[in-house]
């Protein structure tokens, strides 16, 4: 299962710009940087008053459908992530959403993310922003994930996590600052 193992850690950049970022990331000397923008629809089951699982549609160039589950109750540091690649010619939105529907789920929320991301040998760090669906801004995140063909890898992938983690310091970020609740958890209605 590690292949499907996501190891990240996340923080608020509601007081980071995103020009301080780029600035500190470009001294790391990242291999690739890619920014991308996409609609992220949240499924959730069907009479589920407090959902505590999700599907995710994310409509983007390369779409897919995701399914995430805690490992730890206290936070989102290490769960279990499943993307599913959808063929891009032929997934939309309402395809996806009468699938999930026969599995009795059903649109909670959905977010637009304009993401900038940058990508090293072990880790890959993104300054994202999080809108609504009337484009109103809702959150700037930072989040450092494991690249998924390392996480077997690695001998110790929090200490890489952690080594990277140490980099933020300049834009003000230090290890306190790490949020335990996912996006899903932050927005689910």
């Amino acid at each position: 299962m590690d292949e499907f193992k996501e190891l990240e850690y996340k923080y608020d950049a509601t007081d980071i710009s995103l020009s301080s970022f780029l600035g500190m990331v470009s001294k790391l000397h990242p291999i690739r940087r890619q920014d991308v923008s996409s609609w992220d629809y949240y499924y959730t089951p069907s009479g589920t008053e407090k959902p505590e699982e999700f599907m995710r549609y994310r409509d983007s160039r390369h779409p897919e459908l995701t399914i995430k589950r805690k490992t730890k109750q206290t936070n989102n540091w290490e769960r279990v992530q499943i993307d599913l690649p959808l063929d891009s010619n032929k997934a939309d939105e309402n395809t996806v959403k009468s699938f999930v529907s026969l599995l009795n789920y059903k649109e909670n929320f959905r977010i637009y993310k304009t993401c900038f991301i940058f990508w090293f040998n072990e880790v890959n760090m993104v300054y994202y922003i999080v809108y609504d669906e009337d484009m109103k801004e809702k959150g700037r995140f930072i989040e450092i994930e494991v690249n998924k063909d390392k996480v077997r890898t690695l001998s110790d992938p929090f200490a890489t996590l952690k080594l990277y983690e140490g980099s933020l310091a300049e834009v003000g970020i230090k290890s306190s600052n790490r949020l335990k609740r996912s996006l899903f958890e932050m927005f689910v209605k």
